[in-house]
């Protein structure tokens, strides 16, 4: 496979050829056109003073005339010819010397008009370009003039142009072969720096180092600061993923030994039937307490791998009322208290919804003291759902709000209950998933407030 040095090497090569030959071409084209116009004109010119000068002596006959009288036709190259009506040649330049111009624009042995009086032929291996003009006394054609001039230095001046440009070419495609390859090294060196550095983090599996590059900010640098940022990213995963298993195997290591232990007091106490009873009871809570941590930890899977929730119209404050009748029965400590509930209608999922409440509903619970109240609220305020959970516990300190949406982070250490960690983490991603925000407010000694805000649908 070409590497992309040689690529680019060959697209500079391919693209330099190309804008040469066009060049070229165009350029010869041009100038021999221009010459061929100009040798033109300067038979016009010669033909003019031929008949000038043949027009000083009116009376003489045509056949009287000689070139004499004009010194332009001595230099080789450079022909004349003056025939008579009939196309007969009565004259011609010396260095014709025997031969004579072709004759062939005369129509029926008379001179036409309508001739092209401008033609091309060969004389002795050389082509000479020809031009014919009428001679005219009193309004009769008499005769015509015909000069010529060969093409020799015409040919001469185009090949010559013609290995200019091929040798240049060559030159340059040379320059252009080893120049464009040394600048595509120079250029793709930085390129080269990065991949040998990702080789290297690859084998030594160490994603804490980064790509060294001092070099200006142009799309390279660029480049590796993007690269060196992904790195970042790819390092902040790869260490909270191991956080997240080793918490994880954590919190499921103590119910597990819980569990053990329970089944061999069942083994040890067959024959006590109340110790029987109380280790059946606790297998049941440790069970139930690993069936909600592997529920959430398989949630937190899918959330991770880009599953996504499928939402529904519904109306919030049905939820809303349902969480809290199920609250008020459930906790005898504590008192919930609704303080508002707002027709609301949403796009959402009722299940997720009511999980989001419930946390956070336990969460106040488990950080409040005895007998102390819950306030539930949820009103409509510009176009959002807005739901507030509000306790009076101990409140969070102002770092540990910025980590309490971490997996497995806990602040302070509940009353009397336990927990993984995971609860807001879900409820945040619950929460995003709908569109909306969670938010927590808390001050130390004053309590605390969960805020959810969601995007209000129009109602049917």
């Amino acid at each position: 496979m070409i590497s992309l040095r040689w690529r680019l090497t060959l697209w500079h090569l391919g693209l330099t050829i190309v804008s040469l030959v066009v060049f070229s071409i165009i350029s010869y084209e041009v100038l021999s056109i221009s010459l061929r116009e100009e040798i033109d004109r300067t038979l016009v010119e010669r033909a003019n003073h031929v008949v000038d000068a043949i027009a000083v002596v009116p009376n003489r006959p045509i056949e009287g005339i000689t070139t004499d009288r004009t010194d332009e036709f001595r230099s080789p190259g450079v022909y004349l010819q003056i025939t008579n009506a009939t196309g007969k040649v009565v004259s011609h330049s010396y260095n014709l010397g025997t031969q004579e111009l072709p004759v062939d624009f005369f129509d029926d042995g008379r001179l036409s008009n309508n001739v092209n009086p401008y033609t091309t032929i060969s004389i002795s291996g050389q082509s000479v370009r020809l031009f014919h003009q009428p001679l005219v006394r009193e309004g009769e054609i008499i005769g015509a003039v015909q000069v010529g001039q060969s093409y020799a230095s015409l040919e001469s001046t185009l090949s010559r142009l013609r290995m200019i440009y091929i040798g240049g070419i060559l030159v340059v495609l040379m320059l252009g072969f080893f120049g464009g390859l040394m600048l595509a090294s120079m250029g793709l060196r930085p390129l080269a720096n990065i991949a040998q550095a990702t080789s290297e983090i690859v084998h030594a599996e160490d994603l804490g180092s980064r790509v060294n590059y001092s070099g200006p900010k142009d799309d390279i640098g660029q480049l590796v600061l993007t690269f060196n940022a992904m790195l970042d990213r790819l390092q902040s995963l790869f260490e909270g993923q191991k956080r997240f298993m080793a918490e994880a195997a954590h919190e499921l290591r103590t119910p597990l030994a819980a569990m053990i232990g329970n089944i061999d007091l069942l083994v040890r106490f067959q024959d006590d039937q109340e110790s029987r009873v109380e280790a059946v009871g606790a297998l049941q809570r440790t069970g139930r307490h690993v069936s909600r941590l592997l529920d959430d930890l398989l949630l937190l899977a899918q959330a991770d791998a880009g599953w996504r929730l499928r939402l529904e119209p519904m109306w919030l404050d049905d939820v809303f009322m349902e969480v809290f009748e199920s609250s008020r029965c459930s906790f005898d400590t504590h008192q919930v208290d609704l303080m508002a509930c707002e027709p609301a209608y949403v796009l959402g999922d009722p299940d997720r919804l009511r999980q989001v409440l419930l946390n956070l509903i336990d969460n106040a619970v488990k950080f409040s003291p005895p007998n102390a109240s819950i306030a539930m609220e949820l009103k409509c305020l510009d176009n959002q759902v807005v739901a507030r959970i509000s306790d009076h516990g101990p409140g969070i300190t102002p770092q540990n709000i910025e980590r309490i949406f971490n997996p497995f982070f806990r602040g302070a250490k509940p009353q009397n209950h336990s927990g993984a960690g995971l609860g807001l983490t879900i409820a945040r991603w619950i929460v995003r998933e709908h569109g909306g925000e969670l938010m927590i407010e808390s001050q130390v000694g004053e309590g605390t407030k969960a805020i959810i805000i969601l995007p209000e649908k129009p109602q049917p």
